[in-house]
């Protein structure tokens, strides 16, 4: 991984956001699911995971290959349900204290 992106202080506070979501990965996988997230922020109109890799992946980790995103989104690697948990539980922790009496309504796309 790119050295410059490790010590900005965006990209820590990005990582340390996203840090449950890396909860029982080891540590080669949360950096490149990392970097998978930081691409998807970074770029507009996703059409795939190739294109996430050929206009941002590949220029930040020199040392990956595309398919080795493709194996790290793979169902074995990564559990979605486990995923969409730590989502809600983000999304769900960011509702003001005073809301909490009102129902919420939960509309993932």
């Amino acid at each position: 991984m790119n050295q410059l992106y490790q010590k900005g202080i965006t990209i820590k506070s990005l990582k340390s956001y996203f840090a449950p979501y890396f909860a029982g990965m080891t540590r080669p996988t949360a950096n490149k699911f990392f970097l998978f997230l930081l691409a998807i922020i970074s770029i507009q109109g996703i059409q795939s995971v190739r294109f996430l890799y050929t206009w941002f992946l590949k220029r930040i980790d020199t040392s990956s290959c595309l398919n080795s995103y493709y194996y790290l989104l793979s169902e074995g690697k990564i559990s979605r349900s486990l995923l969409n948990q730590i989502t809600v539980r983000i999304a769900l922790s960011c509702i003001p204290e005073e809301c909490s009496n009102y129902p919420i309504f939960l509309i993932i796309d």
